[in-house]
């Protein structure tokens, strides 16, 4: 009684934290065991629609199967009799021995397959600057806006210190600190009714974009300032008009 009790209490931990790291978004610590579980169901499910079976193909294959299968069987049938020829009444080479030879070569061949698979999605993920994980809450205003706001400043700062419009993405996307963001957010020039530099950010994701709007800094303004989707269209040419009459 006690150890179950026991069991439980831990069970219930688990799951209290678990739902603690959920409510901060990281349904990810949710999303993995179940992706791992049944994960291939819905991959199935997805794909098999869209397979189309090549017929020859598969002729070819069992043609090339079945003469392995016989040519391996009558070799080693002589084989083992030509081993053992002191022993009249010797056991013949069975068929189903042959039948697990060439099962085992075919697993053999399908695991190396899946090794060099493995290795390539392994150093795809190694090497790739895309998130192994991702927000489940990718549309949070609060949290895009200060994405955008920070990469706001962190631009203006360049701009101010002599960056020109024209190198200012190409700086951002070589320091390290800032090159995420901005592979995935439009950093557009604009200026204020002094000729003051200003920046204008939002999301390269149209989606995104809907949801989230953007912000814009600098240009006389005292601090960045969100922009709704709607009232995108008419700042971006404004913008356009700006970049294209700045000296």
């Amino acid at each position: 009684m006690k150890t179950v009790s026991k069991v439980l209490g831990w069970v219930l931990a688990t799951l209290f934290g678990l739902s603690l790291l959920t409510c901060t978004g990281q349904m990810w610590l949710m999303q993995v065991p179940i992706l791992l579980a049944v994960g291939w169901c819905m991959f199935l499910l997805d794909v098999l629609p869209e397979v189309t079976f090549r017929w020859g193909a598969i002729a070819e294959t069992v043609a090339v199967s079945a003469v392995l299968g016989v040519g391996t069987h009558l070799f080693l049938r002589r084989l083992w009799r030509q081993l053992r020829p002191e022993v009249a009444d010797a056991r013949p080479w069975l068929v189903r021995w042959s039948v697990s030879l060439v099962a085992l070569i075919v697993l053999l061949f399908s695991a190396t397959m899946a090794t060099v698979g493995i290795g390539h999605h392994v150093g795809w993920l190694a090497t790739s600057r895309e998130p192994l994980v991702e927000s489940s809450w990718r549309f949070n205003s609060y949290i895009l806006e200060r994405d955008y706001m920070s990469l706001c400043r962190q631009a203006l700062s360049l701009s101010q210190s002599g960056v020109t419009d024209a190198q200012l993405v190409q700086a951002l996307l070589r320091d390290p600190e800032t090159r995420a963001d901005a592979e995935q957010l439009y950093v557009l020039p604009w200026r204020g009714s002094e000729g003051e530099v200003g920046l204008l950010v939002f999301s390269r994701d149209p989606l995104t974009r809907e949801h989230a709007g953007g912000v814009r800094c600098g240009g006389g303004l005292k601090e960045s300032e969100s922009i709704k989707a709607a009232e995108l269209p008419r700042l971006l040419s404004e913008s356009k008009v700006a970049a294209d009459t700045a000296p």
